[in-house]
């Protein structure tokens, strides 16, 4: 199933559409059987505490450049993860002892249970799911550029598995029903600056760039004169050259062109990772075998 989000590493394949049922009756049940007071005010600790991983997220890598180099992206988003649930964590312990405390000692029954509370489960629910789903496309953004360059850098004749599924999410979400619903309206555009940074990375390398050009869809989104500007632009240059991918993703004129609706169309159904994997490597015994690299010499 493409749209495995594990890619086959679990027994069974779970995408991001059974992900978000699943999430939706476990909420629901809460809900049903303990009220929806309680539920409400869960659901907004767990909001406060995405918020404050999304704050921490851009300024991890700095903070732990000064203790460990290069510090890897799996890292990176396993401790703002952590990050998050700690502050989740804390606020919930807060609320439960000071709010919802007073409120079970008054009432003998949980406020608004049974089906009246899984009705209204349903508008934190969707809220939840429309910011796992950017937080998954966030993250898929950064794990998959990221992944591309490791392929870029790497000598001719390097030995790879099949990309991770942390590193291909961007193209499990693209594929699935909901998932994709979600890349269409992010407000931060992460499946177009996903896509964008992909492929600018793929062009460090003349090679990779070349076959990349050849695929006709590719070729039509790279003559877009904003993705023409912009990989000529001198500070995406550096940044590329640093493989700062994170001030890549975030660059003023990089967002402007996710942003284009025109662009965007564009990119639809584009297998990103597929066709940049088949730019770089030569697929053999089950293996991804690095290409004849010719780094750009402007570089």
């Amino acid at each position: 199933m493409e749209s495995d989000l594990f890619n086959g590493a679990l027994p069974f394949p779970v995408n991001f559409t059974i992900l978000s049922i699943s999430l939706i009756l476990f909420i629901g049940l809460i809900a049903f059987l303990r009220g929806v007071i309680g539920m409400f005010f869960g659901l907004g600790c767990m909001f406060v505490g995405a918020y404050c991983g999304y704050i921490i997220y851009p300024l991890l890598p700095d903070i732990l450049s000064q203790f460990i180099e290069n510090p890897s992206p799996i890292l990176v988003f396993s401790l703002t993860i952590i990050s998050s649930f700690c502050v989740y964590l804390f606020l919930r312990l807060l609320v439960g002892a000071f709010v919802i405390s007073p409120f079970k000692k008054k009432e003998k029954k949980p406020l608004l249970r049974g089906p009246v509370g899984m009705v209204l489960s349903l508008i934190p629910a969707s809220a939840l799911i429309l910011v796992l789903g950017i937080a998954f496309w966030t993250a898929g953004t950064l794990l998959s550029v990221d992944y591309t360059n490791s392929g870029i850098v790497a000598q001719p004749g390097t030995s790879k598995e099949v990309r991770p599924f942390w590193a291909r999410w961007n193209y499990a979400m693209e594929r699935d029903y909901l998932g994709n619903v979600i890349g269409k309206i992010d407000p931060l555009s992460s499946r177009a600056k996903g896509a964008i940074s992909n492929f600018l990375v793929t062009l460090m390398d003349d090679s990779a760039g070349a076959e990349l050009s050849k695929k006709p869809k590719v070729s039509r989104v790279l003559r877009t004169k904003g993705i023409n500007e912009l990989a000529n632009d001198p500070e995406v240059s550096e940044l590329l050259k640093k493989g700062d991918h994170l001030a890549l993703i975030n660059h003023p004129k990089l967002k402007a062109i996710a942003s284009d609706p025109e662009v965007n169309k564009l990119l639809n159904d584009l297998p990103v990772e597929k066709i940049v994997d088949e730019s770089i490597y030569e697929k053999k015994e089950g293996l991804l075998i690095r290409k004849e690299n010719r780094m750009r010499l402007d570089q």
